[in-house]
């Protein structure tokens, strides 16, 4: 009999030294999958974040658009018979006033001025803003300019302001409003960059 047949060796099979790096290779992919994935998901955050600032500074604009055209039919009725007076108080009710706000520009220091605080019905305004409200009552302030060179008119310079869900996201409109004896047209308004 033969010993060497009847004993079997079993033989294991030499480590490959290539064994582990699948391992490490598989854990840094699946590092890097969840980091995109994260980052998508932050950036959908961020996207997010940029549509409502967008939604809330078009509406801002819009209710500034209507206190204009609310201001300019006001003018068209009433301009015959007002006076410009000196304005240094906020107030509820339009009015003329001598000369136009220091900085229109800065929605902050229209805080206890001349402005006029208009009330619309499509504007329903809470302290804290928020969804279908606005954060604040939109402003406006009519200054009258003088007469105007193209015809027997007046010319007065609207500053109208407001706000959309919050007091981040604010419209101020400059507009220079014709009224004369058979024409009533306004320049463009010019957006003043709030």
């Amino acid at each position: 009999m033969n010993n060497k047949s009847d004993f079997t060796c079993l033989a294991f099979p030499a480590r490959n030294p290539q064994s582990g790096l699948a391992l490490v290779s598989a854990l840094l992919m699946l590092i890097i999958i969840t980091l995109l994935g994260v980052s998508l998901f932050l950036g959908v955050g961020l996207q997010q974040k940029a549509a409502g600032n967008s939604m809330e500074k078009t509406r801002a604009l819009e209710v500034v658009q209507s206190v204009t055209t609310a201001t300019e039919r006001w003018l068209d009725a009433n301009s015959q018979k007002l006076s410009p007076v000196a304005c240094s108080s906020t107030v509820s009710v339009f009015r003329l006033c001598i000369s136009p706000p220091s900085t229109p520009a800065n929605p902050a220091s229209w805080a206890n001025s001349g402005a006029t605080q208009v009330s619309l019905d499509q504007v329903h305004v809470s302290a804290g803003g928020g969804l279908n409200t606005y954060a604040a009552t939109p402003v406006v302030w009519v200054t009258y300019l003088g007469r105007a060179t193209m015809g027997s008119g007046n010319l007065y310079e609207i500053d109208a302001q407001a706000y959309g869900g919050n007091t981040s996201t604010v419209a101020v409109v400059q507009a220079v409003y014709y009224v004369g004896l058979n024409t009533n047209n306004s320049t463009p308004a010019q957006n003043l960059g709030q």
